[in-house]
């Protein structure tokens, strides 16, 4: 585009001024002081502020780097005029932008613009009146949208400053712990200050012993000998504690104090930091928990889809052995969730949907670990305090596709729609003293499932 540059004022008087206004039908730029003239003379023209309406000031020529040419053509595909160059048949340096698109030249396709100025003058009128209220409107959304944002952006840094800060309180636990493991096994290095000057300090007060023996009938000094062997005493026992140091030293010399978790492991908790949180649209995400990298060769299930919200099994089956995950966030307490289980591929329809608490092990638990729809057979299951198995509760037909679960953490109630039937509450009284998940459990190999919002 057509760089611009510093305009000056059009008056003769005020040539070295900046000019902040252009007048479209005057041709004249204006300094603060002309445009207050001006305006009082010519209250009907159009004037524009150069710093950011001159792009829609009208010169006739393209506007395009390097084009500086009349405007002699019109783009139908984008409703714009262009020149010569823009049209082109050589696409580069700004050159061809237009070649492939619908262009005419511009005298004909007057009549046809003609024809509609009047209609769209009168839909431009009716927009128009209350355009205020529209951009109101818009900044207020925006404002909202904005707040929202960095309301978003704030919980995340909160989230990982309380992670960065128990990183550095573990750090330093262990960092002490190291240090406390070694003083056990070994010593402490304050013992080795002791000892450096020890030799120095046996000789004197052994050689201040063998002297007392003429001084004990003297009782200015009786205080002094009886120091000196106070001292020789507690170089005894530093002597004794230096040795029973060396020798548990030698001890566990070849002792190797580790730390853990080891390379591998540790690269597996950087991986799991790299995946950690989720941006997402909507009031909830249903994200399944995926295998600890340790069983993923051999998982009962495998997770996948874009979103990671599509479950499938990957082991046959095996004497009715439910298997299955929950998903990645619990049900906030005192709220209403609505969500869709979609079978995507099944052999006989034996699928589980519930919710289950935070007890429940991925590839190991079963439907005695929550509380269930059973799809094929439209009933319920679950462990205490229901311990329901294969209960017939609410005579529903055998599900076609979709099992819509609402779990209300308010009332701790839990309910199926199944083939758009709400028999009401299936399950009340849930237990919520440990969090809850929504879950699904799968028998037949390669069946999948999908778990999704649900909207009414």
């Amino acid at each position: 585009m057509e760089k611009q540059q510093k305009k000056k004022c059009s008056s003769k008087d005020h040539g070295d001024i900046d000019a902040i206004n252009y007048c479209d039908e005057c041709k004249v730029y204006m300094c603060k002081n002309c445009l207050n003239f001006h305006s009082k003379l010519l209250q009907n023209h159009h004037i524009y502020d150069i710093n950011e309406e001159m792009k829609d000031i009208f010169a006739g020529f393209c506007k395009e780097e390097n084009h500086n040419i009349k405007l002699e053509f019109y783009c139908k595909n984008h409703n714009i005029l262009c020149c010569a160059a823009c049209i082109c048949k050589m696409k580069e340096k700004g050159y061809g932008r237009h070649k492939d698109c619908e262009t005419y030249l511009i005298d004909n396709i007057k009549e046809e613009k003609k024809n509609k100025l009047e209609e769209n003058i009168k839909k431009l009128e009716e927009f128009s009146k209350n355009i205020e209220n529209s951009i109101q409107e818009l900044k207020n959304i925006f404002e909202k949208i904005n707040r929202e944002k960095e309301e978003l952006k704030i919980k995340i840094q909160k989230i990982f400053t309380k992670i960065r800060t128990e990183l550095n309180i573990r750090e330093e636990q262990l960092l002490m712990k190291v240090d406390e493991k070694y003083e056990d096994l070994f010593f402490k290095e304050e013992i080795i200050k002791k000892c450096e000057k020890l030799p120095q300090k046996i000789k004197l007060s052994s050689e201040n012993g063998k002297n007392s023996n003429k001084f004990w009938n003297d009782h200015n000094k009786l205080s002094s000998l009886i120091n000196d062997c106070i001292n020789i005493e507690k170089y005894i026992v530093l002597i004794n504690e230096i040795n029973e140091n060396i020798l548990k030293g030698k001890t566990n010399l070849n002792l190797k104090i580790k730390f853990s978790p080891e390379e591998i492991q540790k690269h597996s908790i950087l991986e799991q930091i790299k995946s950690f949180g989720n941006i997402f649209e909507g009031s909830y995400k249903y994200i399944f928990k995926k295998c600890p990298d340790n069983i993923k060769e051999d998982s009962t299930f495998i997770i996948r889809g874009d979103n990671e919200n599509i479950m499938t099994r990957s082991t046959p089956f095996n004497h009715w052995n439910w298997r299955g995950t929950t998903c990645l966030y619990e049900l906030e307490r005192g709220k209403e969730y609505k969500w869709k289980i979609k079978i995507l591929k099944t052999k006989n329809k034996y699928v589980l949907v519930g919710v289950a608490s935070i007890d429940f092990i991925i590839n190991q638990s079963d439907w005695h670990c929550g509380y269930y729809f059973e799809c094929s057979a439209s009933t319920l299951c679950s462990g205490p305090p229901y311990n329901y198995s294969d209960y017939k509760g609410f005579n529903l037909a055998v599900v076609k596709d979709e099992v819509i679960v609402i779990m209300n953490m308010e009332k701790r109630t839990l309910k199926f729609i199944i083939n758009n039937e709400d028999k009401g509450d299936q399950y009340t009284d849930i237990p919520i003293d440990k969090p809850l998940f929504p879950t699904v459990l799968l028998v037949d190999k390669d069946d999948s499932i999908e778990i999704t919002n649900y909207e009414q």
